[in-house]
């Protein structure tokens, strides 16, 4: 379930900083050593600048302190295993900078002790994929530790 590529559903989704727990989507970046897992939690909270069109792919403008990744709402992104299409519901985006790092164990244990429910949505187009990883991987706005481990 936690393979690179796989967009997946928690109801709810436990944060490391405490904050109040709510139904989040969590897509899997890489996956490493240990079963240590770079993701992103793609978010319908638009934060580009006005100014900007916004349209699907790679957002990049470092002189903004902007890298962010669009999926225009009702365009498929993933592949469910019934081999239909997803889609979000809303523009969704994931933003460079609030990549992070999750132990699988932990996301495991948490379902485990019916904290939260995992659903597998789907997986990614593999073009989408390769797309997105570049975005985040060549943008001076994502950690050096996570652009290494992208890259890797």
């Amino acid at each position: 379930m936690f393979e690179e590529g796989y967009l997946l559903f928690f109801r709810p989704f436990l944060f490391k900083n405490g904050a109040k727990p709510q139904d989040k989507f969590f897509l899997v970046l890489k996956k490493m050593e240990g079963d240590i897992l770079l993701a992103s939690l793609p978010t319908s909270k638009d934060h580009v600048p006005s100014d900007l069109k916004l349209k699907h792919g790679c957002l990049d403008v470092p002189e903004r302190m902007l890298n962010v990744f669009v999926f225009l709402s009702g365009e498929n992104v993933a592949v469910k295993e019934d081999g239909t299409s997803f889609a979000f519901d809303k523009s969704t985006f994931i933003y460079g900078v609030n990549l992070d790092i999750y132990p699988v164990g932990q996301l495991d244990l948490q379902e485990r002790m019916a904290q939260t429910s995992i659903e597998k949505i789907g997986i990614l187009d593999k073009s989408l994929f390769k797309e997105l990883i570049a975005c985040l991987s060549e943008s001076k706005m994502v950690k050096n530790k996570f652009r290494r481990i992208l890259k890797g």
